[in-house]
């Protein structure tokens, strides 16, 4: 039973780590921000002196190959207890020794290298093991009780994603679905507390309350529920393919056939071709994605812009970098979402359809859901980086069918295939 000393030490960490949460998440985020940016602005500039496109081609290859093996031998150079990609427990995924700082400094430099390489990864991995490390200093500074610190390291690696999406809620749901994978009064308010401190802190400092903007969407009538439904389980039968395909991607990463470094170099190479050719479609997607709620995709734009990060998304995370699948998976459930309404526009009379930024947006929720197998925290999240809170109905609806299509499909949890693919990278085996 915590005594009350016990507590008031708990209420104090809290604070201290939420504020600290805050100001690391907010500067990665306007770091990560910058760096989408510059490589546009490098493009551009590219354009504008007329470089031979091979010559511009190969430039943007090396870079890329440069940025994601420095990246990779960042990690398991300085920070070898640190996993880059997601694991199945708390255990596996927030070390609870090792250098705070190395796992700080590593992931906030690995994770800004990646996405200048051009990698299709999201940024709450890196924000995780930021978030842990804080949550270890802070626990050892005003020497918690080890249950209390366990749940300190948890609450504070989903404070980390929640300054990455603006979602205390999501991902105070995120620590209990997937982390922890239990309920009670102590946990939640730390995991509230947490979040909402590091998100409001992170506010001040990126000056965004919310990730994408949505237009004012109109009202849905019931019968269009149906149609909802029909998207959740599309998309869940989509996300059931990306998981098997990373899977896949998992299992021949494990063959030792090159170092990582030397592989992560070999997938930059290849993003970093793309990003020259098709600017808009590498690194995180957060710009791709507010291009398709903004309804500026053609049909045949999103069928080829969701074929490429179909198959990016995979390579990327085998690249064992510091990187994750978040953002990635919003952007997949953007595009299936968009596309899906786009077609049934042809198919279906005027009216009988929703707009297709609210079909995008439903199907953000539902990839994130599907693919982590985390409903509560696919939904609160994508609400809550929307702020579109009136489309809770329909995005229930269809978590509710793409999550009853995985589980009879018995679809793989990402995460386990994500750990396997790290215990690949390092020469073990997989579990």
């Amino acid at each position: 039973m915590p005594t009350q000393s016990d507590t008031l030490r708990l209420t104090l960490a809290t604070l201290l780590a939420g504020v600290l949460i805050g100001v690391i998440g907010g500067l990665f985020s306007l770091t990560l921000g910058w760096i989408d940016g510059a490589r546009l602005d490098v493009i551009d500039l590219a354009h504008a002196r007329a470089l031979p496109d091979l010559l511009a081609a190969l430039g943007f290859g090396l870079t890329g190959a440069a940025l994601a093996a420095l990246a990779a031998w960042l990690a398991r150079r300085f920070a070898p207890d640190a996993p880059q990609v997601p694991a199945a427990g708390a255990d596996a995924a927030l070390p609870r020794s090792g250098s705070n700082l190395g796992t700080m400094s590593v992931n906030f430099a690995g994770g800004s290298l990646a996405v200048g390489a051009g990698l299709a990864v999201g940024p709450e991995r890196p924000a995780i093991q930021m978030g842990g490390a804080i949550g270890r200093t802070v626990s050892r500074l005003l020497r918690l009780n080890r249950q209390d610190a366990d749940l300190m390291l948890a609450c504070t690696g989903g404070a980390g994603v929640a300054t990455m999406f603006n979602s205390p809620l999501g991902c105070a749901a995120y620590v209990v679905e997937t982390v922890v994978k239990r309920v009670d009064l102590r946990l939640s308010l730390t995991a509230l507390g947490a979040g909402a401190l590091a998100v409001g802190v992170s506010r001040l400092v990126t000056g965004r309350a919310v990730n994408f903007s949505v237009d004012a969407l109109p009202a849905y009538h019931f019968g269009q529920l149906a149609l909802y439904l029909l998207l959740g389980v599309l998309v869940g039968l989509v996300a059931y393919a990306q998981s098997r395909t990373i899977k896949a991607v998992a299992a021949l990463v494990q063959r030792p056939l090159m170092p990582p470094a030397v592989r992560a170099g070999l997938i930059g190479a290849a993003a970093g071709l793309l990003a020259w050719q098709a600017p808009g479609v590498v690194g995180t997607g957060e710009a791709m994605v507010q291009s398709v709620l903004d309804g500026k995709l053609v049909l045949s734009m999103l069928a080829l812009v969701l074929l490429i990060r179909f198959l990016l998304g995979p390579l990327s995370l085998a690249a064992t970098t510091p990187g994750g699948y978040f953002t990635p998976a919003l952007l997949l459930g953007a595009l299936s979402g968009a596309l899906f309404g786009e077609i049934a526009g042809m198919l279906l009379p005027a009216g009988a359809v929703p707009p297709t930024p609210a079909l995008a947006l439903v199907g953000m929720a539902v990839a994130l859901a599907a693919i982590a197998h985390a409903p509560f925290t696919g939904i609160l999240l994508t609400l809550e980086t929307t702020g579109a809170f009136t489309m809770a109905l329909p995005m229930i609806v269809a978590v509710f069918g793409a999550i009853a299509v995985i589980r009879m499909l018995k679809s793989p949890i990402l995460s386990h295939g994500l750990e396997s693919m790290d215990q690949g990278g390092r020469g073990g085996q997989q579990t």
